[in-house]
């Protein structure tokens, strides 16, 4: 069985690799494409394709257990955009997509995490536009780049709308 720190440890070290592969590569030079030739204004469209292109939706909701490509499911290891093509994942699939598109672009990249003592309570990406590392979060429909997951505005209601 695998641990929250073996799954954090492999999703911060693989977005290197999935940054290179031509499904990111391509993505990553469509976001360039639409934000004509401006790497910042890329990298925010990275984000919408990352957070608004996959829904949120729990592993274990969606298929019973933790599922990310290539750690729970080892035939996947080589498909980073596992998550996109489904349209569907939790945090770490929006995470680990965004983080390896900033990195296809030519920016500093880290995956990051929450935890509740050895409980990785939630994922999200860290992007350094030239000032520092910078917390990005995903799966929040109202957060923007910089923003700390847990500063994310909520809704009316008290709680956070989702992707």
């Amino acid at each position: 069985m695998n641990t929250d720190r073996e799954k954090f440890a492999y999703l911060s070290d693989v977005i290197r690799r999935d940054a290179t592969h031509p499904g990111i590569v391509r993505l990553a030079a469509l976001c360039l494409e639409l934000a004509a030739g401006d790497r910042r204004r890329a990298l925010v469209i990275a984000h919408a394709v990352a957070g608004r292109g996959i829904r949120y939706l729990l592993d274990t909701a969606r298929v019973g257990a933790e599922d990310v490509a290539g750690f729970t499911r080892p035939e996947t290891a080589d498909d980073p955009i596992d998550a996109w093509r489904r349209g569907i994942d939790d945090c770490d699939g929006s995470a680990r997509l965004f983080a390896a598109l900033a990195l296809a672009l030519g920016f500093r990249a880290r995956m990051a995490a929450l935890w509740a003592g050895d409980r990785l309570a939630h994922v999200y990406a860290e992007v350094d536009r030239g000032r520092g590392f910078e917390p990005v979060e995903c799966t929040l429909a109202r957060a923007v780049i910089g923003e700390h997951p847990r500063r994310v505005p909520k809704e009316e209601n008290g709680k956070w709308l989702e992707t």
